[in-house]
């Protein structure tokens, strides 16, 4: 009797030494394996006039496996008369802090942030959590700058030799300004104005 209970103690014993090894051992080999995805850019900083209608910058969410998140808000501290808004990748309302998808691998989810001033010139933070497959937290920042001194100027010469590009106000780049209106313009030195191009002058 004396050996059978012994023989059974030793099997109780060997159960539970490998029940602690498999507790102790499996959050390394989990996280020592490389997530299933990466961010471009963790932190964005974004400016406007506070008369403009928004103002938005955006990264890319990468995936290396398949990945299924959950995003939600968890700063907001924005001006009070001021909205936002995420594509990731749908488009969603302002008023929406929270969401969920499912990506396949080898994808670049587009991920963007909109802030809408209202015409209240301020500062506005607003942070992003995002928990891929259940395991993995990254948290995506934007700040927004409104200001209320306009840098918008009229152009008093379209065929300025200093120009290197022209953009729209989404920040596509245009090869011709066809319509008047306010236009990005970036210049040799690296300054970027906002100018105003009347159709006088885009018909000279």
């Amino acid at each position: 009797m004396d050996i059978i209970r012994k023989f059974k103690n030793k099997i109780f014993l060997m159960k539970i030494i490998r029940i602690y090894s498999f507790i102790l051992v499996f959050p390394l080999t989990l996280f020592g394996q490389n997530p299933p995805h990466s961010i471009d850019d963790h932190y964005m900083q974004m400016n406007c006039y506070f008369l403009d209608n928004d103002m938005s910058i955006n990264t890319h969410y990468n995936t290396n496996d398949s990945c299924s998140i959950s995003w939600k808000v968890i700063k907001d501290s924005v001006p009070s008369s001021w909205e936002f808004s995420f594509c990731f990748p749908i488009c969603y309302a302002p008023g929406v802090t929270a969401g969920q998808d499912v990506f396949a691998s080898g994808q670049n989810i587009y991920l963007n942030c909109h802030m809408y001033p209202n015409g209240q010139p301020g500062y506005g933070v607003v942070q992003m959590e995002i928990t891929t497959n259940g395991i993995y937290k990254d948290t995506v920042t934007w700040t927004g700058l409104a200001d209320n001194m306009s840098s918008v100027q009229e152009s008093d010469s379209f065929q300025d030799s200093d120009i290197v590009a022209i953009y729209n106000l989404s920040g596509k780049k245009i090869q011709k300004i066809k319509n008047p209106g306010i236009y990005i313009i970036e210049f040799k030195n690296g300054i970027r104005q906002k100018r105003y191009f009347s159709s006088n002058l885009i018909n000279k």
